[in-house]
């Protein structure tokens, strides 16, 4: 994928996990529902995987205020425009 015009290779799962924060943009998604959405009912593994997919999207992508963190609850995907001060 693209992204501000450089190339970006994402897993399958790295993308799942960001597709599911862009089609709820600027909405809190909770740590539950992403596991839920991304990895399916079946998933029975820690929920921490979710934190480091997480962190290796904010690496990727190269901003790390993108991808909020709601303490408690989960994440939202911010509006990059705005996270960058444009």
């Amino acid at each position: 994928m693209r992204f501000k015009g450089r190339e970006v290779r994402l897993t399958r799962k790295e993308f799942a996990l960001l597709s599911e924060l862009a089609r709820n943009q600027g909405r809190v998604m909770t740590r539950e529902t992403l596991l839920d959405r991304v990895w399916s009912l079946s998933y029975y593994g820690d929920s921490r995987t979710l934190d480091v997919h997480i962190r290796r999207l904010r690496q990727k992508l190269g901003e790390s205020s993108l991808i909020e963190t709601v303490t408690g609850i989960g994440y939202r995907l911010l509006d990059s425009r705005k996270s960058s001060g444009q």
